[in-house]
C-alpha cells in the first residue's frame, strides 16, 4: 500500500512540476521586447567590462520588464528576448578596468571600477536600436 501512495505522490509532483514550466514558460507573452546595442565609453576609451541594465521609468508612465547586457571591450548587445519594452527607461551602467585582482583569497575577474555607477534616462523606440554611451569624465573612480 505504501508503494502506491509514493506512487501516485511521485506523478502527482511530476505533473505539478510540468504545469508550473508550462505556466512560466509563456514563450511570447508579455510586451514585445527589441533588443538594444551599442558602445560605451569612458574617458574617451572603450569600457573593458561591465553592465548595462534597462528599468522601464514608471516616473514617465512606462512599466514591464527591465534588461540588460554585459559590457564587453566597449561594446554590449541585449540578448534576443532579455532587451528593452520601448519607452522612456532608466539606464544604469557600471564599468571596470578589466584587470582581474586578488583580494582576500578571492579573485574579482572584472577588475576595479572605473568610474560611480552612471544613471541616465533613454527614451527608446518600439523597434530594435543603436544606443551609444559617453560616461562624463566627472563620474571617475568608483
Amino acid at each position: 500500500m505504501s508503494r502506491n501512495l509514493f506512487l501516485r505522490a511521485s506523478s502527482s509532483g511530476a505533473l505539478f512540476v510540468a504545469v508550473v514550466l508550462m505556466i512560466g514558460c509563456g514563450g511570447d507573452s508579455g510586451p514585445t521586447r527589441y533588443e538594444v546595442s551599442g558602445t560605451v565609453t569612458y574617458q574617451g576609451q572603450p569600457v573593458p567590462k561591465g553592465f548595462v541594465t534597462f528599468s522601464p521609468d514608471t516616473s514617465q508612465g512606462n512599466s514591464g520588464p527591465g534588461g540588460g547586457a554585459e559590457i564587453v571591450d566597449g561594446h554590449y548587445e541585449t540578448a534576443a528576448g532579455k532587451g528593452v519594452i520601448g519607452g522612456p527607461h532608466q539606464v544604469r551602467i557600471v564599468g571596470y578596468d578589466g584587470i582581474p585582482i586578488s583580494m582576500e583569497g578571492e579573485e574579482l575577474t572584472d577588475g576595479q571600477p572605473l568610474f560611480t555607477p552612471y544613471i541616465t534616462t533613454v527614451d527608446f523606440p518600439a523597434k530594435d536600436s543603436t544606443q551609444d554611451f559617453t560616461i562624463p569624465s566627472g563620474d571617475g573612480g568608483g
